[in-house]
């Protein structure tokens, strides 16, 4: 059988600019994963950056090539790059769908092209694209949660045109539609999240305490486009990530995730550990609320879940329709290649995480190569991903190191990992990240 997975952009990217360091090296883990497969035929048809599927220098593919034949697509609309993909002659392919900022909607284009590919008679894995559209606007994913009866936190959908109307409308005396809003804004329970509803991940996120701290943030230039606005759900905070298609579905055990200082998670600076398999939290639960979902919105891959277990309850904060900063960490944890989850998802086969081993997933500032070299070597370290953006001018969007430690059984062999590597390498973690992380590990213990 021939197998292709795939994954395009819809915007410009700087290769010279973004540099992507990943270890062990994507070529690695292609070659596990065709040992798994030595009767298929396997090929990886991606834009730049190629994120999950290929290493990369600059703005072309690393020389160290992938054991698997490798295509740059260099089409621009869904039809045109199905036509590329059919032209491998694929039994089957496989959405490896990624992210690149402003927007979050590679998912839709990568549905889009799979509904070509089935038009081309080619079996195509990736969600319905209309499912990836409401995952993409956090205020339809509200109301198609809502609608599912799935929990969600109290929301409010601020439609920032009307709340001007008045601007572009002499006619207009008074805006009928901001006396609405501000009316059912004052009595939303506080605090609130205010969030773009098109936004990648948390950036731009406000979190606001009282009703005058919300409407100054509505009305400041600092907003020029729709919100979602959620009461803030106490609690705590988790991820997981769902595998299948066709009703067979894999909901993995969910991840602690810490919170910054307004009580949210931050992409960037978030310690993650898992998997969480029960305790003071119904996992059970989840995972039946979670199948059900995936078999209603008849999903096809794999899905990130964010959620907040708050008063005895899961809810659902929001759904990502692609791989995400969760993907490596979860084949870290099970021993397994990303490719193989992917794979299995496509064929509806179960995912055995019996073998699942305990890991911290950690962040460190950006480092060098001598020092990325130095960290691998960690037999404790199980993923290292390190992207630099050198043309950001903020430093929080520079960039940052991830890392994955553990593969261990028990909270304690996770502190003593955390322990050896702060020893090891005092200069390169950041005290306050590893005492997250221990507060989580102990948590779990």
């Amino acid at each position: 059988m021939t197998v292709v997975f795939y994954s395009t952009n819809a915007s410009r990217f700087d290769g010279d600019a973004v540099r992507e360091r990943a270890f062990p090296r994507r070529a690695a883990a292609w070659e596990a994963f065709c040992a798994l497969h030595p009767q298929d035929r396997f090929i990886v048809a991606t834009q730049l950056p190629a994120s999950f599927l290929a290493d990369r220098e600059g703005n072309a593919l690393a020389e160290d090539p992938l054991p698997v034949r490798t295509v740059l697509l260099r089409s621009d609309t869904p039809a045109a790059l199905a036509q590329e993909i059919a032209a491998l002659k694929p039994d089957l392919a496989i959405a490896a769908t990624f992210w690149v900022p402003p927007f979050d909607w590679l998912p839709v284009q990568d549905a889009m092209v799979a509904e070509e590919l089935r038009a081309r008679g080619i079996d195509a894995v990736c969600h319905p694209a209309a499912v990836a559209l409401d995952c993409y606007d956090k205020w339809r994913t509200h109301l198609m949660l809502r609608a599912r009866g799935v929990p969600v936190a109290e929301a409010l959908h601020f439609d920032w045109q009307q709340f001007w109307c008045e601007r572009s409308h002499p006619a207009v005396t008074s805006n009928v539609y901001k006396a609405y809003l501000l009316r059912r804004l004052e009595r939303m329970p506080y605090p609130v999240v205010i969030k773009d509803t098109t936004g990648l991940s948390s950036y731009g996120m406000e979190v606001a305490t009282t009703y005058p701290q919300a409407l100054h943030y509505l009305r400041s230039g600092r907003t020029r486009s729709d919100r979602i606005i959620e009461t803030y759900l106490s609690g705590e905070q988790f991820g997981t990530e769902i595998y299948g298609r066709n009703g067979t579905y894999a909901v993995l055990d969910p991840f602690l995730f810490s919170v910054n200082r307004y009580g949210i998670t931050s992409p960037k600076q978030s310690v993650k550990i898992g998997p969480v398999t029960g305790g003071q939290y119904d996992v059970p639960a989840l995972k039946a609320m979670l199948t059900r979902l995936a078999r209603d919105l008849r999903l096809e891959g794999v899905a990130q879940v964010d959620l907040a277990y708050s008063d005895g309850k899961w809810h659902v904060i929001e759904i990502n329709p692609r791989l995400s900063g969760m993907s490596e960490t979860y084949a870290a944890s099970l021993g397994i290649p990303l490719y193989e989850m992917l794979f299995r998802a496509a064929r509806a086969e179960p995912l055995d995480t019996r073998a699942q081993k305990l890991v911290c997933n950690l962040k460190m500032p950006l480092l060098d190569d001598a020092q990325l070299e130095s960290l691998a070597s960690n037999t404790s370290i199980l993923y290292i991903h390190q992207i630099h953006n050198t043309a950001a001018k903020q430093e929080r969007e520079k960039g940052y190191c991830e890392i994955v430690l553990g593969g261990t059984d028990g909270a304690e062999s996770i502190l003593r990992a955390l322990d050896d590597l702060a020893a090891r390498f005092p200069r390169l973690l950041e005290p306050a990240f590893v005492q997250v992380a221990r507060d989580l590990a102990r948590k779990l213990g």
